[in-house]
C-alpha cells in the first residue's frame, strides 16, 4: 500500500503483451532509409524516444517480424547492456514498427492501465534502482527478463486518477518535445547554411572566385589533424573526485542525451577522455550510426568513454568543423576505415588522416559569426530541458506515490 491507500498490481497480470523483438535476418545489412520503422535501444532514453539514428525495413523483412510489432501506445523498455531499464513510450509518427531483441514491447490493458501512468512509473527514481539492481544481480552481461517484468509491483490508483496524474506529467514533456523541434530546426539551419556555402559553393564572393582542382582559389585540403587534436588530454588511473561521464550509448546525432555522475573510483573503466568546451566527440565504433556531438559549456569535470574519438579544434572554429567532420562523405570515409565484423571501428588515427577543406580565413569567420549563436540558442534549450526534466523528476514520485493529491 501507499500513502493514498491505493492496491499495487502484478505488471504481468494487467498486460496484453510483454516481450522483446528479434533481428531481422541479414542484421543490420537490410536496414534502409525508410520503410517499416525498426527500433532498437539506441532509439530509447528515458522519456524520450530518439529519432535520429532510426532504422528500417522494407515489408518482406517487416512481415518476418510482424510477431513483434509495436502499437499506438506501446511503452517501450530496455532489457540489456548497458542501456538496461531506459525506457519511453513510442511516438505514434514512428508506426508502423518492429523491435529488436534487446527492447522489451510492455502493451497494459486499456481497461485497467493508462499507457502513460505505467511509461512514467517505469522511469520513477524508485523503478529505475529497481531494475537496475534486478539487471545486475544475474551475471556478467546486464540484463531484464521477461519474468522480472511480468513481477513488477506498480501502484494502481483508479483509472481517471491515473489519467490524471500522466497529464500533469505531460505537460512537462509537452514543454521538452517543443525545445527539441526548436533545436532540430537551429541544427538543421546550421547544416543547411554549411552546405550552400562550402558544398554548393554558393558562398559570398563566388562569383568572382575561380575554380581550381574543383576546389576555390584561396581553399585548400587538409587532413584534419593538421587543423584540430585528436584525443588531446586523457584522464590517469591516479585521478579522484567526481566526474560527469558519456558513454557510447548516451550520444545520438548531434545530441549528448544524458551524462552520470560517479566517483572516479567508482567510474567504468573506459571513463578516462577529457572533453572540453568546444570539443567535438565522435564514436569511433560503428561510425554508421553518428553517434557525434558538440560539447557546449558542459562540467569542467566532463569525461567521455575511451570509445570517443575527442577532436579539439586548433585552428578552424567548433562550428565549421563541427559540419565538416559529419557530412555524408566524412561518414563515408569512417565507414570504409572502419575494422571489424561484429563491431567495426576506426581509431584516432583515421580522423587524423580524414581530409576536410580549409576556406580562407575570413569566410570561416563569417560562417562562425553566423552560426556560433544557432550553438549558444541549442545550449540554452538543452539547459532549459535540463530544468523541465528535473522538475518532473522532483513531482513524479510524489504523484505515483499519492503524496500529492489529484
Amino acid at each position: 500500500m501507499n500513502s493514498r491507500g491505493w492496491d499495487t498490481a502484478r505488471l504481468g497480470d494487467h498486460c496484453s503483451k510483454i516481450g522483446s523483438g528479434a533481428t531481422p535476418r541479414g542484421g543490420e545489412s537490410v536496414y534502409q532509409d525508410n520503410g517499416v520503422s525498426f527500433i532498437r535501444s539506441q532509439n530509447v532514453y528515458n522519456g524520450q524516444f530518439a529519432i535520429d539514428g532510426l532504422a528500417h525495413l522494407n515489408d518482406d523483412h517487416a512481415e518476418m517480424l510482424k510477431g513483434v510489432t509495436v502499437e499506438s501506445g506501446d511503452v517501450l523498455l530496455n532489457i540489456t547492456g548497458d542501456s538496461v531499464a531506459r525506457s519511453c513510450r513510442v511516438p505514434d509518427e514512428v508506426l508502423p514498427a518492429r523491435v529488436n531483441q534487446h527492447v522489451a514491447i510492455i502493451r497494459p490493458e486499456p481497461e485497467k492501465f493508462d499507457s502513460r501512468f505505467i511509461a512514467y512509473f517505469l522511469i520513477s527514481p524508485f523503478m529505475q534502482d529497481t531494475m537496475l539492481s534486478l539487471a545486475g544481480s544475474g551475471g556478467t552481461r546486464k540484463a531484464l527478463t521477461k519474468e522480472m517484468i511480468e513481477r513488477f509491483a506498480v501502484p494502481k490508483p483508479p483509472l481517471p486518477v491515473q489519467i490524471c496524474i500522466a497529464s500533469i506529467l505531460s505537460t512537462y514533456d509537452d514543454l521538452i518535445e517543443n525545445n527539441r523541434r526548436r533545436m532540430a530546426l537551429l541544427e538543421e539551419s546550421a547544416r543547411l547554411l554549411y552546405r550552400e556555402w562550402f558544398v554548393r559553393l554558393c558562398f559570398p564572393g563566388h562569383e568572382h572566385t575561380r575554380i581550381i582542382d574543383g576546389v576555390p582559389e584561396g581553399w585548400e585540403k587538409r587532413n584534419l589533424g593538421s587543423v584540430a587534436e585528436v584525443n588531446r588530454q586523457s584522464l590517469t588511473a591516479a585521478h579522484d573526485g567526481e566526474i560527469e561521464y558519456v558513454d557510447i550509448s548516451s550520444v545520438t546525432p548531434n545530441h549528448i542525451n544524458e551524462t552520470t555522475t560517479y566517483n572516479f573510483r567508482d567510474a567504468p573503466s573506459r571513463a578516462r577522455r577529457i572533453a572540453q568546451h568546444g570539443d567535438i566527440i565522435w564514436s569511433c565504433v560503428r561510425p554508421n550510426r553518428r553517434s557525434h556531438a558538440v560539447i557546449w559549456q558542459l562540467p569542467s569535470n566532463l569525461i567521455v568513454s575511451t570509445g570517443f574519438a575527442v577532436i579539439t579544434p586548433t585552428e578552424l572554429p567548433t562550428s565549421y568543423l563541427y559540419q565538416a567532420t559529419t557530412t555524408d562523405a566524412f561518414v563515408g570515409y569512417l565507414e570504409n576505415h572502419a575494422r571489424g565484423a561484429a563491431y567495426p571501428a576506426v581509431v584516432a588515427g583515421d580522423f587524423e588522416r580524414a581530409m576536410i577543406v580549409v576556406p580562407p580565413k575570413m569566410l570561416v569567420a563569417s560562417f562562425d559569426e553566423l552560426v556560433k549563436p544557432l550553438l549558444m540558442q541549442t545550449h540554452n534549450l538543452q539547459q532549459q530541458n535540463q530544468k523541465i526534466r528535473a522538475a518532473r523528476d522532483l513531482l513524479l514520485p510524489r504523484l505515483m506515490s499519492g503524496e500529492i493529491a489529484v
